[in-house]
C-alpha cells in the first residue's frame, strides 16, 4: 500500500485529536487538584454534616493543598444538594456529603432524577446515634410517660426535617412497636424543629445525640434514650433503647462521601485517602468523640454494599408503615 504525504499528514492529524483529550485528562488526574474544592452539604449551617465537613475541610486542606469550599444546598431533605452533585462534571471538585436521610429519598422518591448509582463513592466516616427528646417543660419526664401520651386517642406530635428523614422514619418505626399514634410535623430544618418542641409546639423529635446533649445542657430539651448499643460519652445517664426494651429503634445519622459518577479512580483515591486521614487525625478524635461521634470507616464494595443495605432496611420501613412523598 502506498501512503502519500497528504495522507499520512491527515493520520497523523487525527491521531493527535484522538489523544489530546486522553493526555488532558491524565495531565487533569495528575494535578489533582488544581483549583478548590467544593463540599455540597444538603443542610443549613450548625447540623452535624455542616460541622463534620468545616472540620475536615480545615484538616484535609494542607494534604491536598486547596481550599476547600463548604457549599450549604438546603432543601428537599438533601435531594437539592444530592442532585446537584449527581449532575455535575466528574472531575471531583464537587463533593456530595451523603447522608442517611440522603440515601433514604432515593427509595422515597419516585421521580428523583438520580439515584445511588450515579455517585461515585469516596469514603464513609460514620456517624451519630439518635436521641429520643421531648421539650424540656414538658410532662413527659419517663418512657413510661411518653408511651401513655403516644397511646392516647390523641397520640403524639414529633417533628422531623422533612418526609423520609430518618428523623421522621425512627419515629414512626417506634410508634409502631409501642403500638401508638402519631401526627408528624414538617419543618425546613432541624433547629427549626428542635426551636419548636422547645417551645411546645410538638412534643417529640429523634435528633443526633450531639444536638440532644447540647440542647438538654441548657434545660431547653429532655433527653429520655438513645439508640446506640451503649450509653454516649456526652449523654452517660441516659439509657439506651436497648436497656428500655426496644433493641430494634438503633437508627444512626450517618455520614459519607460521593463524588458523580465517572469521576477518575485516581481523584476518587487521592480525596479518600485525605477524608480518612483527616478523620483518623488526633484533632478530629479530640473534638467529636466527646460528642457521641462513632467512627466508621468505609471504602470501594463494603462502602457500596453498606448503602444498599441502608437503602433496602429503610425501604422496607417505608413499605410497612405506607410512608408517602408528596411534592
Amino acid at each position: 500500500m502506498i501512503i502519500n504525504r497528504r495522507n499520512f499528514l491527515v493520520a497523523a492529524s487525527a491521531g493527535v485529536a484522538l489523544t489530546l483529550p486522553l493526555a488532558r485528562s491524565v495531565f487533569a488526574q495528575d494535578n489533582y487538584p488544581s483549583h478548590p474544592v467544593s463540599f455540597i452539604i444538603g443542610n443549613p449551617p450548625g447540623g452535624d454534616d455542616d460541622t463534620l465537613s468545616r472540620f475536615l475541610a480545615e484538616q484535609i486542606r494542607a494534604d491536598l493543598g486547596q481550599t476547600i469550599i463548604v457549599d450549604n444546598r438546603g432543601g428537599g431533605a438533601t435531594t437539592v444538594a444530592g442532585n446537584l452533585v449527581a449532575s455535575s462534571d466528574p472531575d471531583g471538585y464537587r463533593i456530595l456529603c451523603l447522608t442517611t436521610s440522603g440515601i433514604v429519598q432515593t427509595v422515597l422518591r419516585d421521580n428523583l432524577p438520580y439515584n445511588l448509582d450515579n455517585f461515585a463513592p469516596i469514603v464513609g466516616i460514620g456517624g451519630y446515634p439518635m436521641a429520643l427528646v421531648v421539650s424540656g417543660q414538658s410532662d413527659i419526664k419517663t418512657m413510661d410517660d411518653l408511651i401513655k401520651v403516644a397511646k392516647s386517642p390523641e397520640g403524639i406530635t414529633f417533628g422531623s426535617a422533612g418526609a423520609g428523614t430518618l428523623a421522621h422514619l425512627t419515629a414512626v418505626r417506634f410508634l409502631k412497636e409501642i403500638g401508638g399514634n402519631g401526627v408528624h410535623v414538617a419543618f425546613k430544618n432541624n433547629p427549626e424543629g428542635l426551636q419548636s418542641l422547645g417551645g411546645g409546639f410538638i412534643q417529640m423529635m429523634f435528633p443526633s445525640a450531639r444536638e440532644a446533649a447540647t440542647l438538654s445542657a441548657n434545660g431547653l430539651l429532655r433527653v429520655l434514650a438513645v439508640t446506640s448499643p451503649e450509653r454516649t460519652s456526652n449523654l452517660p445517664d441516659v439509657a439506651t433503647m436497648r436497656e428500655l426494651g426496644h433493641p430494634d429503634i438503633d437508627s444512626m445519622l450517618w455520614y459519607g462521601y460521593m463524588a458523580p459518577k465517572g469521576t477518575p479512580d485516581a481523584v476518587v483515591q487521592r480525596l479518600s485517602d485525605a477524608i480518612s486521614k483527616g478523620v483518623q487525625s488526633e484533632a478530629f478524635h479530640q473534638k467529636f468523640q466527646p460528642l457521641a461521634f462513632q467512627e466508621q470507616l468505609l471504602t470501594g464494595g463494603a462502602l457500596r454494599e453498606f448503602m444498599t443495605v441502608q437503602a433496602q432496611r429503610w425501604q422496607t420501613v417505608i413499605k410497612e408503615n405506607n410512608v408517602k412523598f408528596t411534592d
